[in-house]
């Protein structure tokens, strides 16, 4: 026990190292320490890396156009794209989401209608990413669109 309190110690004192920031620890106080005199401190170097990756919008995310007449929102997180879309009307006729996984210069996913809207189809597809277009190139017999293009 006295060995993983003193090893959590020195991982809280390295993060406030890294931070530069002063914690109190069991009314003992710990300073700001160099990344050095950690180094000195532990018979053992260890990095440290965040145990998560802060993913950013981009590629695709945006207002699409296409050509069944609807407007997608799509958004791009990573390698994953997820979409909104929905008829002329404001999704009275059909509405649906779209989950799916970028690979390469293509986009693998599932779709499904949701109540918004009259139609309730649902399958797979994949689309293809090509000079600021998507196209569908398989799947979804049953789903209208097949180019969006940036709204």
């Amino acid at each position: 026990m006295r060995l993983f309190a003193k090893q959590t110690l020195r991982n809280v004192v390295a993060i406030a190292a890294i931070c530069s920031t002063t914690i109190t620890i069991a009314a003992s106080t710990y300073s700001t320490v160099s990344a050095q005199s950690i180094e000195q401190s532990t018979s053992e170097t260890k990095q440290i890396k965040p145990s998560f990756m802060v993913a950013q919008a981009s590629g695709v995310t945006g207002a699409w156009n296409c050509n069944d007449g609807g407007v997608y929102f799509i958004r791009q997180v990573g390698n994953q794209i997820w979409w909104y879309g929905e008829s002329s009307d404001g999704g009275k006729r059909w509405s649906n989401v779209f989950q799916g996984t970028i690979t390469g210069n293509k986009i693998i996913g599932r779709w499904a209608d949701v109540p918004k809207g009259g139609i309730r189809g649902y399958g797979e597809m994949t689309l293809g990413i090509s000079h600021g277009r998507l196209q569908k190139i398989s799947g979804g017999e049953n789903f209208g669109g097949s180019i969006w293009s940036r709204h």
